[in-house]
């Protein structure tokens, strides 16, 4: 073994171990958090009602587009660079890079962000000041926190610390819908609770780090390869969460259609919160890749392989045995008001499954720092969904939304793969194969589904969980029949990451969805 690769075995072992401990640790804040996230999401319905809920959703999402189209993309150049930086051993290069980053946020984005919120959203003014003070100001100030430890591969705190800020917003959200049930209100107290907990992360840095991001440089002291990824990739993530998010709503509301807001609105949420648990263990992998592609190509292409067949099978899991169970008991749980949602759900969370399994693409995309080539991604994807949106929403209301949502995202998650696996010279074949999954289990789940409504009309509850135990019986046997699922190495990999006690459960469930060899 030679010098050098005695010298960068360590650094891969700390990276690997970083990885499984970052992915367990938010398995785990998810785990938590989403159940948690659900029930506080039915009292916040079920207090305000589809109107205000809908209300409630538009005020999140202009804040959400006005801070990205303000962020110019300097958060995902801080994670790549600082990312690449420490790994080589350039600390006082890591430095200045934080507190340039760190300028922006504070001297440029923060006031840009203040003003669009305070022209476009109408609420009293003190709630108005707490919007900018906690929803402007401390997010700038702040949010180096988390993304400086995912980049020191500490993925695992990040996770603990979003765990307890969660629990935290979520019960000032429950107290404050409680006692005065209005949209504003409710945002607001979000708002003001997630800001001030965003201090835990920022405290949690190294000395080093907290310093250099508490020493605001000018911005244009950043390198000019900085901003050459961080502009186009800024304006790609503005167009992503244009394509991904649920702007359709926008449309909606100006239709006058404010039923329709909330009742999509409603059934978007719920598919984020869904397969949030999946989208969640591949977020570890920007640190990931930057630090793989650091090692040659090799380790990239299997890790991008890897992660899309893994990735696609326990998405295909959640689609056929949570979602149609999820869909029938919507009525139930959310009252009869949002009946419809079910279906708009239903079918957008098999969508996002698509988006979930892209994942390893855009980790990958984003690893070789093609910013430029990601928003030409997403500006495609915009126009796909933005025709959908113009075409079918007038005639068809909601499930003109719903359209547009699947073909924007849809688009969006295969053409990032397309370019990784020419990039990586993957064969389409392989790559395919990997994808499977999700598809066979999005035929799946949309047969069973519509196809029982005939049989259990007016029985939502039933009727999904009908169409769940069928679906999960049908994907299983069929993965086993193609021989699709995981390869064998996948699954020792995967059964090594879980703690010793839960080896053998998680072995026997790993082997029901593994290829057979050969």
């Amino acid at each position: 073994m030679t010098e050098g690769t005695e010298q960068a075995e360590p650094e891969r072992r700390r990276v690997s171990e970083g990885l499984i401990s970052g992915t367990a640790w938010t398995a785990i804040h998810v785990l938590v958090s989403v159940p948690i996230g659900f029930l506080v999401n039915v009292v916040v319905a079920r207090r305000l009602g589809v109107v205000d809920y809908g209300q409630l959703a538009i005020l999140t999402l202009v804040l959400s587009l006005a801070t990205a189209a303000a962020s110019l993309g300097v958060g995902a150049a801080l994670m790549q660079f600082v990312t690449k930086a420490s790994e080589s051993g350039r600390r006082s290069e890591a430095a200045r890079t934080i507190s340039g980053a760190q300028g922006y946020n504070i001297f440029v984005a923060a006031p840009l962000v203040a003003l669009v919120v305070a022209l476009v959203v109408d609420v009293p003014w003190p709630l108005l000041v707490l919007a900018v003070v906690f929803g402007v100001l401390a997010p700038a100030a702040l949010q180096a926190g988390p993304i400086l430890l995912a980049a020191g591969h500490r993925s695992d705190r990040v996770a603990q610390l979003a765990m307890v800020s969660n629990l935290g917003v979520q019960a000032v959200v429950v107290a404050t819908v409680m006692v005065h049930p209005v949209a504003t209100s409710v945002w607001v107290a979000r708002i003001v609770a997630t800001g001030a907990l965003m201090v835990l992360p920022f405290v949690a840095l190294s000395p080093l780090l907290r310093r250099a991001a508490m020493r605001p440089r000018a911005p244009w002291s950043l390198p000019r390869a900085f901003w050459a990824f961080a502009v186009p990739t800024g304006l790609a993530t503005l167009m992503s969460q244009i394509v991904t998010d649920r702007v359709q709503i926008f449309f909606f509301q100006w239709l006058g259609d404010p039923v329709a807001v909330g009742l999509f609105a409603l059934g978007f949420g719920l598919a984020v919160q869904v397969l949030a648990p999946v989208q969640a263990v591949v977020g570890p992998l920007l640190p990931a890749f930057a630090a793989l592609r650091e090692r040659g190509p090799g380790p990239a292409r299997e890790g991008l392989l890897r992660v899309t067949r893994v990735s696609a099978v326990v998405t295909g899991g959640v689609l056929v045995l949570g979602v149609p169970v999820i869909a029938g008991l919507v009525p139930w749980i959310y009252g009869d008001q949002y009946a419809p949602s079910g279906d708009y759900f239903l079918v957008m969370t098999c969508a996002a499954g698509v988006v979930v399994v892209g994942s390893g693409a855009f980790a990958s995309l984003m690893s070789r720092l093609r910013g430029r080539t990601y928003l030409l991604v997403n500006l495609g994807s915009l126009l796909v969904m933005a025709g959908v949106a113009v075409a079918l929403i007038p005639p068809l209301g909601a499930w003109g939304g719903v359209a547009s949502m699947v073909c924007g995202t849809v688009t969006r998650a295969q053409a990032m793969t397309v370019i990784e696996v020419r990039s990586h010279l993957i064969p389409v074949r392989r790559m395919a194969r990997a994808q499977a999954p999700v598809v066979v289990a999005t035929l799946i789940v949309t047969l069973t589904w519509f196809g029982s409504s005939g049989l259990l009309e007016g029985s939502s509850a039933p009727r999904g969980l009908l169409a769940g135990a069928v679906g999960l019986v049908g994907y299983l046997l069929l993965l086993r029949a193609v021989g699709l699922g995981l390869s064998a190495a996948d699954g020792e990999t995967l059964g090594r990451s879980v703690p010793a006690r839960l080896r053998g459960p998680v072995g026997r469930a790993l082997r029901l969805v593994t290829a057979p060899r050969g």
